[in-house]
């Protein structure tokens, strides 16, 4: 049976049951959360001064001061916690915590790009596995294994920054088209100026982003005609 873990983010993750799918990270931060063969999660600590100096049996580069490391609970080996939650296991040939092989598999091909075994991070610099999606110097997500360029990096941040305003827009025009019923006609105008020419971006945000778009708008319509109808009423009995 799984079980649910929080992530050093704060994000609540349910953890794959077995020894399957042990090449497992955070779904919301990308971090990679170290698994053992029974699905426990390996407790990861920085190094102390008499372990400085370890190597990683995965990357095969010192393990430094500051970075998160996990130690095999079978042959006491350190790895960096990101290499072991990579591959989904220890590095060490022939250890129980290694992860396992498919049999009729052919040569192994580690999943790398083509750019080799390592690329540098476009924000801070440093030198990282070209597998990773996430820096461990500066904590940067990638969407691809590719190196990126700083462009492609403040790109992506636009794209978010944009992506998070539109969701705060959708948010405070649903409340105002409930909340303030007077100003209906107003808020029917600028629902349809807004939503209509967006509604591709907002159908990226998520279903719960659509359906308050739509009610917004709904709302607004419904009220201004309940307005119209209510001056009609007495136009008409006047």
């Amino acid at each position: 049976m799984s079980s649910i873990v929080t992530c050093s983010c704060g994000a609540k993750v349910r953890l794959p049951a077995g020894a399957a799918n042990r090449s497992f990270r955070c779904p919301q931060c990308k971090s990679g959360i170290a698994l053992t063969v029974d699905a426990r999660v390996l407790v990861s600590s920085q190094l102390t001064a008499g372990q400085t100096g370890a190597t990683c049996p995965i990357c095969q580069s010192p393990i430094a001061a500051e970075e998160m490391a996990v130690t095999c609970p079978k042959c006491d080996q350190i790895h960096h916690q990101e290499c072991w939650a990579e591959i989904g296991g220890c590095g060490t040939y022939g250890c129980e915590q290694a992860p396992a092989v498919e049999k009729g598999a052919t040569a192994a091909q580690p999943p790398l790009s083509a750019w080799g075994d390592t690329k540098k991070c476009p924000v801070c610099g440093e030198t990282i596995k070209a597998i990773t999606l996430r820096c461990r110097f500066c904590g940067t997500d990638f969407d691809t294994v590719d190196p990126l360029s700083l462009q492609d990096v403040r790109r992506k941040i636009i794209t978010s920054e944009a992506a998070k305003g539109l969701r705060s827009t959708v948010i405070a025009l649903f409340i105002i088209s409930i909340a303030v019923g007077c100003l209906a006609p107003l808020m029917a105008v600028i629902n349809l100026c807004v939503f209509l020419p967006k509604r591709r971006e907002i159908a990226k945000q998520g279903p719960v982003y659509v359906v308050l778009a739509y009610s917004a708008l709904a709302i607004s319509l419904i009220y201004s005609v309940l307005m119209l109808l209510f001056g009609l009423v007495h136009g008409v009995g006047s």
